[in-house]
């Protein structure tokens, strides 16, 4: 694997780990099982990685 895949793999695996740790911490009442907040943790970073996207694309167009 590439050392940049590996950066990313990294920062992707503790950011839903902050988010289970959190959504545990605040929010454990609300849910049965913790899959389900593993589950909600990966959607949330499906859109942080989409929105992150898109905004890193619309920068780069106006830098160059």
């Amino acid at each position: 694997m590439k050392k940049e895949n590996r950066f990313y793999e990294s920062v992707h695996s503790y950011t839903k780990f902050k988010l289970v740790e959190m959504l545990i911490e605040k929010h454990k009442d609300r849910f049965e099982h913790l899959d389900t907040i593993e589950d909600l943790s990966e959607d949330i970073l499906n859109i942080l990685a989409i929105s992150g996207l898109k905004f890193y694309g619309h920068m780069k167009k106006e830098t160059q």
